[in-house]
């Protein structure tokens, strides 16, 4: 939804036109870092806590590169807000609309960093075992 959203404010803050490509080629660059990011979430996902996962490691190397975009896209969309001079300086958000939009990241947050830094979190295959492997 994030992704999305950015887009519009991205088109808009900038004044690109919907007849520009700029539009286009941003959603297919993001179709082709979704798809290998999604690939390789599913690939987490399904080794976690196997065997498997102890001789193949994943790296997260997309995930991050679409975190990284998506954090830029973000400052840009912050950098073009309310009172910094540009043609929407005169919008007041409401708060109806950036109040549930605060409090659901901020939640998001605070579960990711108590995900993060719980104890065991990093936990990712059976010590028993990587033993047994060991042994033999």
């Amino acid at each position: 939804m994030l992704h999305f959203l950015m887009g519009f404010f991205i088109n808009n803050n900038l004044l690109i036109p919907p007849v520009h490509p700029f539009p286009v080629i941003r959603l297919l660059l993001w179709f082709a870092l979704g798809a290998i990011s999604f690939a390789e979430a599913h690939e987490d996902a399904s080794t976690w806590h196997t065997v498997r996962r102890y001789h193949k490691p994943v790296s997260g190397r997309y995930r991050w590169l679409g975190i990284a975009l998506m954090v830029s896209e973000l400052a840009m969309c912050y950098k073009y807000r309310a009172d910094t001079g540009h043609i929407n300086h005169d919008a007041v958000t409401p708060f109806y609309i950036w109040g549930p939009w605060t409090f659901v990241t901020t939640w998001m947050l605070w579960t990711w960093l108590y995900l993060r830094f719980k104890k065991n979190h990093t936990t990712k295959y059976p010590i028993d075992e990587v033993r047994k492997l060991k042994r033999n």
